[in-house]
């Protein structure tokens, strides 16, 4: 178990959250994960608003430089 997380939580904001990004990539399992069926809904919505037209997608690239100025 980690003991001493102290210097991780001292880091800027942008540092923590790619920490935290790494870790989580690290361990999740994206073939077993179970998705909430609200979450399948929301995802079918989205998927049809924009092959409708009704949205624009925003590059991965560009949402997480979105994040991390926040």
């Amino acid at each position: 178990m980690v003991t001493n997380v102290e210097p991780l939580l001292r880091l800027p904001k942008k540092e923590r959250m790619e920490v935290a990004e790494r870790l989580w990539l690290s361990v999740a399992d994206e073939q077993r994960m179970l998705v909430p069926a609200n979450h399948k809904n929301a995802i079918n919505e989205r998927l049809t608003n924009y092959k409708a037209g009704k949205s624009v997608p925003v590059p991965h690239s560009v949402m997480m430089k979105r994040l991390r100025a926040q």
